[in-house]
């Protein structure tokens, strides 16, 4: 396959997009993870077709299959393919582009280029045409699989053209995005989660407009406002799952040429944010790489101890004593004890993006909160159901942010190489080890507080206040499961993007694919295990017991769904504890890294006497 893709990539070069995207795709053609990729999603696609069937079908000969059954079989074929493939799309393509301009810049490669004869038109183009290669690739590989239900009849091929094509439009858009905002971004972090963050937006868009419309009083909504409809036809979930449901009720019916103008829609925005990103990527990157990394400003309320000897004064005085009262109630981690985790959390102020992110995130669920808090003490029965789905989204979305973090804590450093300096201390592995798991994990649990108020306001009309804490602790279980995952994957995997990728995946693949397998296996009904089964995911999980706790269902299942509860928080606990583990175990070899107590001699012996076997390009230390 290498020497197709040169081939390609001269024609390309011939062509006009230049020789950065042959190189890079000619890079990318040798990697084998492109194509497991691939072959895992026909895989999982064929998976869900096999569960279906099983369900569905079971043993049941194909003659004795009525026309309407056939149908039915096919509708539920497409809609799983359809929904998993959008899916895995709209994960990859930001991961793919994510770190497109981040990378380059921090390693001065894009400098270099700048120097060339390029235009700043082929770097652009060069990039964003390598990053998309994959995902069209992606979408090509699962297209055959998608085509299966039209077989059976009751799917119209132009409508799996029309879905293919809403695909498409999502991947072109989410690998543009990602490359735009990379332009201004430092971290590859910061971009995925302001591409993620807004395609959750996106997403949400119409369900938040119409709870926000039916929150006021009837003839205030301007009328140059879109509504629920207006924002409705532009969803890609909606227009892609139309071809099974029909149209909502006002709307009119979803055809190729509805599909044909979302497509035309979002290739003319991506050509827009190509035009911008080509615009400002010169001076964006000579500007920042003129200001270097940006010093701590501002006043602080509780200054340094060097502040108050410095600067006496009543002022400083007063709020050095205040610094002293914070210190005795919140102790921060000890220099002392643990030196990486102290890094962690004094290693720098958050930047611009993140306290933009998170700003938004905690705007969004925090109104979202104080919204079905309010609907309950108002007496509004929907109060609740909306509660329960503000609980579990504001959960789920925190976790997909959690998980990029705890994925880029370490493979960041790593790829800067400022890692190094922390693998030739004297520090113990374990402390290493610990201290970055522990500096990822001490987000979660400022994560509890929304969710613990609204799980709060939900018990109101039941008072089982005690399911706050089996809430929580599941809340905490999902949390260090995935701070262990991010920091597994990335001591194995040394490149940023593809940890980072594998993360978010992995996670957005227990968080929802968990969901339909679970009810597909196990069931649906009132006295089936496919609840308790799909607790697994985060979604599910919060949704489903906070639901319970809100009096939704009978008396039997609060008592079914705790135990649930209990187990798939031991079960997340102890995969958090193997990865761990494992991490732990296999550190020293993927970093390499020799530990004091295996340091090796002249003759290759460790200093217990035994032979070593230093990992590629470990560090010598002295013995």
């Amino acid at each position: 396959m290498s020497w197709l893709a040169r081939m390609m990539g001269l024609g390309v070069v011939a062509g006009g997009l230049g020789p950065v995207f042959a190189f890079e795709w000619i890079m990318t053609a040798r990697r084998w993870q492109m194509y497991a990729m691939r072959s895992i999603t026909v895989v999982a696609l064929l998976g869900a077709m096999g569960l279906v069937w099983s369900e569905s079908v079971g043993f049941t000969d194909m003659e004795e299959l009525s026309i309407e059954d056939q149908t039915e079989v096919a509708r539920t074929f497409f809609g799983a393919t359809s929904l998993i493939l959008l899916g895995l799309v709209g994960l990859a393509a930001p991961a793919a582009a994510a770190g497109a301009v981040c990378l380059d810049k921090a390693r001065g490669n894009l400098t270099l280029l700048f120097a060339t004869d390029l235009t700043d038109a082929e770097i652009v183009a060069g990039k964003l045409g390598a990053r998309l290669m994959p995902v069209l690739g992606l979408i090509l590989a699962a297209a055959p699989v998608l085509s299966i239900a039209t077989l059976f009849g009751g799917i119209d091929p132009a409508g799996v053209v029309g879905s293919l094509l809403v695909v498409l439009a999502c991947g072109l858009f989410g690998c543009t995005l990602a490359l735009t905002l990379s332009v201004w971004g430092r971290k590859t972090h910061q971009v995925l989660l302001a591409t993620y963050l807004f395609g959750i937006l996106y997403l949400l868009a119409a369900p938040i407009v119409a709870g926000l419309q039916g929150g006021l009083p009837a003839g205030t909504w301007p009328r140059w406002f879109p509504t629920f409809l207006d924002l409705l036809a532009y969803n890609p979930i909606y227009l892609t799952l139309s071809l099974l449901a029909g149209p909502m009720p006002g709307m009119s019916p979803v055809t190729l040429a509805t599909q044909l103008r979302f497509f035309g829609l979002g290739a003319a925005t991506s050509a827009a944010m190509f035009a911008v990103a080509t615009w400002r990527i010169r001076r964006v990157v000579i500007r920042q790489l003129g200001q270097g990394e940006r010093p701590r400003r501002g006043w602080r309320l509780i200054p340094s101890r060097d502040e108050v000897a410095d600067q006496p004064g009543r002022l400083i005085r007063r709020r050095g004593a205040l610094r002293r009262l914070v210190r005795r109630v919140w102790s921060g981690p000890s220099l002392d004890r643990n030196p990486v985790l102290w890094r962690e959390c004094h290693r720098g102020w958050p930047s611009t993006w993140d306290v933009a992110l998170w700003g938004l995130y905690v705007l969004l669920c925090g109104g979202g909160t104080l919204y079905v808090i309010f609907l309950i003490r108002d007496g509004r029965r929907w109060g609740y159901h909306l509660g329960t789905a503000v609980n579990a989204m504001q959960v789920a979305g925190g976790l997909l942010m959690l998980s990029v973090g705890a994925a880029t804590s370490l493979s960041e450093e790593r790829q800067r190489g400022s890692l190094d300096v922390l693998m030739t201390t004297p520090l113990p592995t374990w402390s290493i080890v610990w201290g970055k798991w522990r500096g990822a994990f001490r987000l979660v649990p400022r994560l509890l507080v929304l969710p613990t108020l609204l799980t709060l306001a939900l018990d109101s009309l039941t008072g089982y206040y005690w399911g706050v804490i089996l809430m929580d602790a599941l809340i905490l279980a999902y949390g260090a499961a995935i701070t262990s995952l991010g920091l597994a994957l990335a001591t194995w995997m040394p490149r940023v993007g593809r940890a980072t990728g594998t993360t978010v995946g992995l996670y957005t693949i227990m968080c929802i694919a968990w969901i339909p397998f679970s009810y597909i296996v196990f069931g649906d009904g009132p006295h089936d295990q496919g609840n308790g089964v799909a607790a697994g995911s985060p979604i599910a999980g919060v949704g489903v017991y906070s639901s319970v706790l809100a009096d939704d269902g009978m008396p039997h299942d609060l008592f079914s769904q705790s135990a649930w509860t209990v187990f798939w928080t031991a079960a997340y606990a102890g995969v958090a504890l193997a990865l761990l583990l494992a991490t732990l175990a296999t550190f020293n070899y993927c970093l390499g890294r020799v530990d004091d107590g295996l340091s090796l001699d002249r003759n290759g012996r460790n200093s217990r006497g035994g032979k070593g076997r230093p990992a590629p390009n470990a560090i010598e230390r002295p013995v």
